[in-house]
């Protein structure tokens, strides 16, 4: 544990301390307990996250989950804005928790590759489109591939609606409340190589901004060259430009244009990364969703709304957030993704663990389901009961502390039925206590927070109209991870349409002192400015962060004001800054919720998708279908946790399944069976497993069929862990709660009761 750092996490019948890494983990400190090791064969390559940093996403994410949880304990309500429910956070925070039924325009650049290249990043050029060689069918049924890949293809897979796509993939899943429609521009070719834009030696994505640039730029170019003119390439595109997804002006309304395409995806030739790269190994493009330019943020972006990104030609509309997927990605890639684009955030272990989650939800291993023998990825399964309650599409019903109630619950996936698709179960709120610091001089300082994906600011109005030389002190204890998260000071001169650095950002620690930090502000003299610092993170590891006190302005050689942070009355304007104690005391909200999985819907692609390289020794991508087992499924939703990265946190995360067998599946040779496949039989009822054989190299392990845990009971936090498989188990509340399963229906409307009872907590 850093020594800075103590959290202590205590709930209303118990208590638990809780390990946080601000900085990087060592092997000490990232260990977990001693188990069998995982024989999956998979990934091929390393995992890594496919949300990259994104601090607007996070702001956004971060807001609407705390919308949400009021709404849960009752204790905020939704009003209308032109067509959609939105909760007031305080002040002009907005959040939009539920749209009306509508129909999001996705704007979709097909993209091929060049045949220029860098010198540090080499390669190969190209690859263009229809140059990915067809498999071998007897060694070979995971790669999705069609001899033409046309422009014809991708509008039929993405936005058919007599078909499997993912605007009828996004209106099951969202019960008619939600759809995308939109049309595929045909091939246009980048000057550079997938190298220049998809190696590894680039960071932070630096690569995939400049693929979006170029993108953009060649299609642009491609219009003008098709007889276009620039207002009707602009008339073209604004009807992409209909939603303001961060609320720029404030008001509440979502639904109104803020001059950035709203989704845009770019499909790009060859495979992904994520899929081994194909001819291009780890020079292809991982498959994400990002944001271009975001340090960019405050100096470029539409007119009164400066958020980055790059511009579309001389359109006047740009492309901030983003998402990109390979020429040969199944429909569950792209769905995936555009979960992402919607806030969702990835629910495998993104720090190369493996937890639970498994093909339960399309936010995990569920976007690489299949029907189709002859590969993976083609059909996604379904997302869990908590990204449908995220997204504002799931009926459900509560039941409260003190309360025993039945319930009759539908399908998970009948999102129209008469019935709820899941019951929610709320649980005491945990206390959280952390200590960071204490402050230079008195009782409060500024911190700039301690999160991914941060875009924190400080801003105060300057009067520098009489000076001759100024600048600006403060004092700073910072950790701050060197390299990746940056503290920025920033001044403009014309109301904050526009922002200038000034001195270096900071980066880095400052060991634990108070150190001192100034900046020349003289080439500003003479005028009324705007200064901030700007403290900007990414979607890796975070630390404690920036902290700032006793802040001073000098004109002239002499203080004109100082201050101490000590008076909550503050000329200074904080957005994500906070006046701070160097301690965090902070309430996380956690309950349960159950979902009833069935073969309905694209759920039916858990009976026929779920998969395992068996035979990775000498057939490296052919796989084994199995069948993952209807039923009741638990989730634990414990707000204590910012991530599912059980590798960091074992038996804990932020959205996990309780596995109602928790013991693993280990094979002769002792390799445990991996998690993607050990939750196969998670699921609660009255109906027996099916028997299961997986293969590792050859060799056989059977699981036969085992009877029905009809109940799930919390009573002991451990019961539905297993130290043979921390990462893939869970430790629950240990509240009394139980979920028993009366009956299960599966004939015409299909349903389950279940009894919930929710002791009254103290």
């Amino acid at each position: 544990m850093h020594g800075h750092l103590r959290a202590v996490l205590a709930g209303a019948t118990a208590a638990a301390t809780i390990s946080l890494f601000l900085t990087a983990p060592t092997a000490a400190t990232a260990a977990t307990p001693a188990s069998p090791p995982a024989a999956d064969g998979e990934p091929r390559t390393p995992v890594k996250s496919d949300d990259l940093d994104h601090p607007l996403g996070e702001s956004y994410q971060a807001a609407r989950e705390e919308a949400l949880t009021k709404l849960l304990a009752g204790e905020a309500r939704t009003e209308q804005r032109n067509g959609s429910e939105v909760v007031r956070l305080g002040g002009d925070r907005w959040v939009e928790v539920r749209q009306k039924p509508k129909t999001d325009p996705v704007l979709t650049f097909l993209v091929e590759f060049g045949t220029q290249t860098l010198p540090q990043t080499g390669g190969t050029p190209g690859p263009l489109h229809n140059q990915l060689p067809e498999p071998n069918r007897a060694n070979d049924n995971t790669t999705l591939w069609e001899p033409d890949f046309s422009r014809a293809y991708y509008q039929e897979l993405l936005f058919s609606t007599k078909k499997e796509s993912m605007t009828t993939f996004y209106t099951a899943q969202s019960g008619g409340r939600y759809t995308v429609t939109g049309e595929v521009s045909d091939w246009v070719t980048v000057p550079y190589n997938e190298a220049r834009y998809g190696s590894n030696t680039w960071e932070g994505g630096a690569g995939y901004q400049d693929f979006v640039k170029d993108a953009a730029t060649a299609w642009y170019q491609a219009q003008v060259a098709a007889g276009q003119t620039p207002a009707q390439i602009t008339a073209s595109l604004a009807k992409y430009d209909v939603w303001d997804r961060y609320d720029f002006d404030t008001d509440g309304d979502f639904n109104e244009p803020d001059g950035y395409i709203d989704h845009f995806q770019a499909i790009h030739a060859g495979e992904g990364e994520e899929a081994g790269g194909g001819a291009q190994g780890a020079d292809a493009i991982w498959s994400h969703r990002g944001y271009t330019y975001q340090g960019d943020y405050g100096q470029t972006g539409p007119e009164n709304n400066r958020l980055g990104g790059v511009p579309i030609g001389d359109s006047g509309l740009w492309i901030g957030d983003y998402t990109t997927e390979p020429e040969n990605g199944g429909l569950g890639v792209f769905a995936h993704e555009y979960g992402h684009d919607l806030g969702l955030p990835d629910l495998y272990d993104t720090q190369g663990g493996d937890n639970g989650t498994g093909f339960w939800t399309l936010m995990s291993a569920g976007s690489w389901l299949s029907r189709d023998p002859e590969n993976i990825g083609s059909m996604p399964g379904y997302m869990g009961a908590w990204e449908k309650l995220f997204l504002g599409w799931l009926d459900y019903t509560t039941v409260k502390p003190g309360q025993k109630k039945t319930v009759v619950l539908g399908q998970a996936a009948d999102a129209k039925g008469p019935l709820p698709q899941a019951v929610v179960v709320p649980l005491p709120e945990q206390t959280v206590v952390t200590e960071y610091n204490t402050p230079h001089s008195g009782e409060y300082e500024w911190w700039g927070g301690d999160a991914n994906d941060l875009n924190s600011m400080l801003t105060r109005t300057l009067d520098l109209t009489s000076a001759t030389t100024a600048s600006l002190t403060t004092k700073a204890w910072y950790e701050i991870e060197a390299g990746y998260d940056y503290l920025y000071a920033e001044v403009s001169t014309d109301g904050g349409s526009r922002w200038t650095r000034v001195g270096s950002p900071l980066t880095g620690s400052s060991e634990g002192e108070w150190v001192d930090l100034t900046y020349d502000l003289t080439r500003f003299a003479g005028q009324t400015v705007q200064f901030r610092f700007r403290y900007q993170t990414d979607g890796g590891v975070h630390f404690a962060g920036a902290f700032l006190d006793d802040l001073t302005l000098v004109v002239d050689g002499a203080p004109v004001w100082t201050d101490d942070v000590e008076s909550a009355d503050s000329a200074w304007t904080a957005r994500g800054f906070t006046r701070f104690t160097g301690t965090l005391t902070r309430v996380a909200p956690r309950y349960y919720i159950a979902e009833w999985r069935t073969y309905t819907g694209y759920d039916k692609v858990l009976k026929t998708g779920p998969y395992n390289y068996g035979w990775s020794n000498t057939r490296p991508d052919w796989v084994e279908k199995f069948q993952y087992q209807d039923g009741l499924l638990v989730w634990y939703v414990n707000d204590a946790y910012t991530d599912n990265d059980t590798i960091n946190h074992p038996g804990g995360g932020a959205v996990l399944p309780v596995d109602a067998r928790p013991e693993p599946i280990v094979f002769p040779d002792g390799a445990r069976l991996g998690n993607r496949r050990q939750p196969f039989d998670a699921t609660f009822g009255v109906q027996r497993t099916d028997a299961v054989t997986f293969h590792r190299n050859g060799v056989p392990v059977t699981v036969p069929s085992r009877p029905p845990v009809t109940t799930f009971d919390d009573s002991d936090p451990n019961r539905y862990y297993s130290a043979a498989n921390p990462q893939g188990s869970v430790q629950v509340a240990g509240l009394g709660v139980k979920i028993q399963v009366l009956t299960e229906w599966s004939l015409i409307a299909p349903f389950t009761v279940v009894t919930v009872t929710s002791p009254k907590q103290r």
